[in-house]
């Protein structure tokens, strides 16, 4: 008995798929307005069907329609994957507004499948890079059959700039303008790194010196405006992962923040950071280059805390002498 009743839900749900099949095929030729209203009602009620197959055979039919009703094509849209996304990939049932309108409202593997499109406009793709987490904009930035313009470029690295896996994605595209590579050459993994250098033809000290001024730059917002004690907490977790150095505690100290100068000489040293300031006044010449000895400053980096000291350290009266 159960038998029987299965085969009979498995002909009543062939026969719609065939009606599906059918619809969708009608829908798709030349036919008067009448004969395509009374059709169309019948496929809404097809793209409603609880089996997700009709609706598939349904969707796969119509992707090739361009003449298709919008609250049909929409509803398609929002259906699950494997309905929809093989009709968002290849249907021109929608204008530019109604994708860029859509785009937001759209479940993730919806927009994944727009990606993938090879007529994407350039306000879609911005669109899909400003709604898009990770899966949408991988299947866009790995789409080479579209160029991606400058600006598109630049908003998608300022969302996903913390992501790798996106930038290294991003960075295997060989349509990357030099402002971009420039922006992202530091995000990425060593190995995608290495093959932006290769791909565009970036030499390998023109890479270490973008990679260092844009890390410069993000260290320098973690000390610009800090508490005193912040930055020496800061600057003694570079000292423990063996990232402070001379060259950049002079490059800090010249962008203004002399507190950090103060913490990295006064842990090099082993000594307090009042004492260091003391000593960086130059009242004791002896003193200060004692602490350039004790801090293990090398002779070229001297004179470059000398300048530091004279311009900073030393009481208002002497400055003017």
């Amino acid at each position: 008995m159960n038998a029987g009743k299965s085969a009979l839900v498995d002909v009543a749900k062939l026969e719609k798929m065939l009606l599906a099949k059918q619809v969708g095929q009608f829908l798709c030729g030349d036919h008067n307005a009448e004969e395509r209203t009374t059709v169309e009602a019948a496929a809404r009620k097809l793209a409603e069907d609880v089996c997700r197959y009709v609706r598939e055979t349904l969707a796969f039919e119509l992707r090739k329609c361009d003449d298709l009703a919008p609250d049909l094509a929409e509803k398609i849209a929002r259906d699950i994957e494997p309905v929809s996304s093989p009709f968002l990939e290849e249907t021109n049932a929608f204008s530019t507004a109604t994708l860029i309108r859509l785009i937001p409202q759209l479940k993730e593997y919806a927009r994944a499948a727009i990606a993938r499109r090879t007529d994407l406009s350039d306000d879609v793709q911005e669109a899909l890079i400003k709604s898009s987490s990770e899966q949408g904009v991988t299947s866009l930035v790995r789409n080479d059959r579209i160029e991606m313009p400058e600006k598109n470029c630049s908003i998608l690295v300022r969302r996903f700039q913390d992501n790798v896996r996106v930038m290294d994605q991003f960075s295997a595209r060989n349509d990357l303008p030099l402002i971009i590579i420039e922006k992202i050459v530091n995000k990425v993994s060593t190995h995608c790194r290495n093959m932006l250098v290769e791909t565009y033809s970036i030499q390998n000290v023109v890479a270490d010196e973008l990679a260092e001024n844009t890390q410069f730059e993000a260290m320098w917002q973690k000390v610009a405006g800090a508490t005193a004690s912040q930055i020496h907490g800061y600057v003694t977790d570079l000292r423990d992962e063996r990232r402070l150095n001379h060259p950049l505690t002079i490059k800090v100290a010249n962008r203004g923040c002399l507190t950090f100068l103060e913490s990295a000489l006064a842990l090099e040293a082993g000594l307090p950071t009042g004492r260091v300031k003391e000593m960086l006044s130059l009242e004791d010449q002896a003193a200060f280059v004692r602490l350039m000895q004790m801090a293990n400053v090398d002779k070229k980096f001297a004179p470059q805390y000398l300048k530091i000291a004279k311009a900073n350290y030393l009481p208002e009266g002497k400055k003017a002498a």
